[in-house]
């Protein structure tokens, strides 16, 4: 399992580069906080083109929702609330459609999540 801190913004390409050479890694966790000014683009544009398909469990913030696209053999997924982070339903429920190939067999998604969808 990795845990990750995030509170930099670059040398996501090395670390994106760290997690394809760790073929037995299956649980990714990644932490971050909207008040420490975190942009996730950066980490995206490192992951453009990489297939992470060693991972099964994805622990991750609503806004890490992207990941979905990346690990194509996933059977766990916790989404997790971060304070002050704001994602629209829509756009979590299409980054679950985007990985069909996936194995998903347990998804957990915060009720605060699911009591957005009713706002207009």
């Amino acid at each position: 399992m990795v845990s990750l801190n995030v509170y930099f913004e670059s040398g996501f390409s090395l670390f994106v580069k760290f997690l394809r050479s760790l073929p037995n890694l299956h649980t990714l966790e990644i932490r971050w906080s909207v008040r420490d000014g975190f942009h996730e683009e950066p980490l995206w544009n490192a992951l453009k083109h990489v297939k992470l398909s060693q991972i099964k469990t994805l622990i991750i913030p609503l806004t890490a929702h992207r990941l979905l696209w990346h690990c194509h053999e996933l059977e766990d997924v916790d989404f997790v609330i971060v304070k002050g982070e704001i994602v629209r339903p829509d756009v979590i429920l299409r980054s679950l459609v985007s990985n069909q190939k996936s194995k998903i067999r347990r998804l957990a998604i915060p009720l605060p999540f699911w009591g957005s969808l009713s706002r207009k």
